[in-house]
């Protein structure tokens, strides 16, 4: 968990935004574990085919086994939103600070960038934007349309019911209340994050390739990133023809629609008009696949979805 410390007047700095060297660097994580962003299996599917043009080596050593990624990914103030832009403010980094930012988040810095000639920045620019144009570039009007598309949802949001409101609205993985904006980081090992704003702008952006919400790891620029929503449109029948036989099936999609924020076996065999049995198998089994999870409250034992349980509720 990270949480943003707010001084008063900081909610009038809070952006929506959409950074394509974020979403660039988020997808590092689907890379490497493609089963837990079965909505962007067609993308890895295409990425695959053009593996052998990718600079793997450089790449894999930019995320590390907590699926961190440094935070040279995020947006910078002053820099446009654009990967021409991004880009260009790496190549003018140096080792001490690309370097650094690399190492807390991975642990050390892939032997390729270490090696003698260009400068680190270049380097590291010059890899990524081979990724760009190889993975990237020819998926990337969907996949904008897609971020554009909750950006505009916020805006309406804000307009209509306000900034604390809109920022609870974007998934179980953001909550704000007066004082503070808190990021639940999935399988990070920097839990307790307290962070401050200390009036720099506070950037939301949607992202494509995240199971729930995160943070930058250090004090960079402040940023919360969170899951875009309606992404189940964006690869059409692909996206619903790429998860893995057997993971979706009618009967689990009612269940997991069914969970909302929730619910015991009994209530669960009640509603479909099931045996407890019945329904306690069917749990077990979507437990097994890691759509739900079971914790306890109590005597009870409650079900709810798990961040893929929650990606695979708006297949068709």
């Amino acid at each position: 968990m990270a949480r943003y410390q707010l001084e008063p007047g900081d909610y009038g700095l809070v952006r929506f935004a959409v950074s394509p060297l974020t979403e660039l660097g988020n997808s590092l994580r689907a890379l490497r574990a493609p089963g837990a962003y079965p909505l962007q299996a067609p993308w890895y599917a295409a990425v695959c085919r053009v593996r052998d043009q990718l600079p793997i080596d450089v790449l894999s050593g930019l995320i590390g086994p907590n699926f961190d990624t440094p935070d040279l990914f995020n947006p910078r103030l002053g820099v446009p939103l654009t990967i021409e832009a991004q880009l260009a403010y790496l190549r003018d980094q140096d080792l001490r600070t690309l370097g650094s930012d690399i190492e807390f988040a991975v642990g050390g810095i892939p032997r390729r960038l270490g090696s003698a000639g260009r400068s680190f920045g270049h380097r590291l620019a010059d890899a990524l934007a081979t990724y760009w144009h190889v993975a990237f570039r020819p998926h990337w009007p969907r996949m904008r349309a897609t971020l554009d598309a909750d950006v505009a949802r916020r805006a309406r949001s804000l307009a209509a019911d306000g900034v604390i409101a809109t920022l609870n609205g974007c998934g179980p993985g953001v909550h704000a209340d007066a004082t503070s904006v808190t990021a639940h980081i999935l399988g990070n090992g920097h839990d307790d994050l307290v962070l401050h704003t200390r009036g720099r702008p506070l950037f939301l952006t949607p992202c494509l390739f995240t199971l729930s919400s995160s943070t930058p790891l250090g004090d960079s620029d402040p940023m919360v990133m969170y899951r875009a929503a309606n992404q189940q449109s964006m690869w059409g029948d692909a996206a619903t023809a790429s998860v893995p036989a057997g993971l979706l099936s009618e009967h689990r999609q009612r269940y997991l629609r069914a969970l909302g924020n929730g619910q015991t076996t009994t209530a669960l065999a009640a509603r479909f008009g099931v045996s407890p049995s019945a329904a306690n198998q069917a749990l077990r089994t979507m437990a097994a696949k890691g759509l739900v999870r079971a914790r306890r409250s109590g005597r009870t034992v409650i079900y709810e979805r798990t961040p893929l349980g929650d990606q695979l509720i708006d297949l068709p």
